[in-house]
């Protein structure tokens, strides 16, 4: 063996999510566009910032949240993922480490006894994190870890718990960014597309039209892989758990997810809990 390179499902060299905070009403709208053109992604939550029944807000407001009641309405889809953005959405690099834990595991609880999954996903509030913030996250059992940095590349994370997205959706680099993507011929390590933003940000700045030219664009391509962002972490995690035999002829997949990869440019099956031979 010379050289392997992970494939997404079905032997994809390309992945692409999205990612939106907050929880505000806006929301609802991009998840009709996702189930529309077939795109997955990530909300992040706030629990503590669901708006009150009833609630009036001034005509021109654009940053409203979503009721619980709404919440639990328009994120239960199967396009969407939720995810956790600390119950207070708090400035956590400033706070000790024992009331993060308690708002991340607060925050936990809410999501999962509201849909019912096991919620292990975050986005950092403001952006903001340092290392132990890093390790309240894998105390509480975070397994990725949104930032707000965007890299203006396709690279998966070294570290899932620092997860740096492409580019935000207002990103002046976004066509260019979306034609490379798409056109770049991959011979060696995969592609992964991560959009994020709020969706507050499309009525204050007139911009709808943006995130659905994006949809109009990625939707439908047989190379895209099109996954929430606990989804790609999960395959990718699954993938780094691969045993191999010392002459790299056997491979074992430990894991319960079939994974595939390019190697010596053959594209192989490593199915789930079993034992695959390499072909030289």
């Amino acid at each position: 063996m010379n050289e392997m390179y992970l494939r997404f499902p079905n032997g994809r060299k390309k992945a692409f999510t999205i990612s939106y905070d907050d929880n505000v009403t806006q929301d609802e709208r991009l998840i009709e566009l996702m189930q529309k053109y077939e795109i997955k992604g990530t909300f992040n939550i706030i629990p503590g910032w669901f708006a009150e029944e009833g609630a009036v807000f001034p005509a021109d407001e654009t940053y409203i949240n979503v009721t619980e009641r709404k919440a639990r309405e328009i994120y239960e889809d199967e396009w969407v993922e939720v995810a956790n953005h600390g119950f207070n959405h708090t400035k956590m690099t400033t706070l000790p480490k024992l009331l993060n834990m308690d708002d991340i595991v607060k925050c936990r609880l809410r999501l999962e006894k509201m849909y019912g999954k096991i919620t292990t996903g975050f986005a950092y509030p403001y952006g903001l994190y340092n290392e132990d913030l890093i390790e309240v996250l894998r105390d509480a059992g975070i397994s990725y870890a949104r930032t707000v940095h965007s890299t203006g590349g396709f690279a998966l994370p070294e570290d899932w718990l620092e997860l740096h997205p492409t580019c935000h959706h207002d990103d002046e680099r976004l066509w260019e960014l979306t034609d490379r993507f798409l056109n770049d011929e991959i011979c060696e390590q995969p592609y992964m597309f991560y959009v994020w933003g709020h969706t507050f940000e499309f009525d204050r700045n007139d911009n709808w039209d943006v995130i659905e030219t994006l949809f109009e664009k990625i939707a439908g391509k047989e190379e895209v892989w099109y996954a929430t962002n606990g989804e790609i972490c999960e395959y990718h995690k699954a993938y780094q758990k691969l045993v191999f035999s010392a002459d790299g002829h056997r491979i074992f997949n430990p894991t319960s997810t079939d994974l595939w990869a390019e190697i010596d440019h053959k594209l192989t099956l490593l199915p789930a809990g079993r034992l695959a031979e390499v072909v030289q």
